[in-house]
């Protein structure tokens, strides 16, 4: 990431530590990590054929995304989102337990961003997921 920034930054004459990498995605964070995945799944069936065409680095066997565009059509998105396979899902969002999203912050921290911003539903509720945001996730990327 940081890679691509340096070469713009240098058509510009722009120091690249200057510039910071936001990123930020919808989350969903519980203490059952299995639910907040399957929430997740759900939900990003809806919008993974809008946005991965969307990002060069990512590709979507066109297959699979003809499977899960017909399954959404059919009103099916919990059978469409069963098809997206983990390192899918963990490219487009934040889910799991506390303890996974701290694993993926910290592989997109080492990755080169420099801030990362969690979406909304934030967890099986938003009340329990803000919380666990509050009180376990983010004093754990402080450190």
């Amino acid at each position: 990431m940081r890679e691509r920034i340096a070469v713009g930054a240098q058509r510009v004459e722009r120091d690249p530590a200057s510039i910071g990498v936001a990123l930020g995605a919808v989350t969903v964070v519980d203490e059952d990590g299995h639910r907040a995945r399957d929430l997740i799944r759900r939900e990003m069936a809806l919008y993974l054929p809008v946005v991965a065409p969307l990002d060069p680095t990512v590709a979507v066997d066109p297959e699979l995304a003809a499977r899960i565009d017909a399954l959404v059509a059919a009103g099916d998105p919990a059978g469409a989102g069963r098809l997206i396979p983990d390192d899918l899902l963990d490219r487009f969002a934040f889910a799991g337990t506390p303890t996974q999203v701290i694993e993926q912050c910290e592989a997109i921290f080492a990755a080169g961003a420099t801030r990362i911003e969690f979406g909304t539903p934030h967890g099986i509720t938003a009340e329990g997921g803000i919380r666990l945001l509050g009180e376990r996730v983010l004093p754990a990327l402080r450190r």
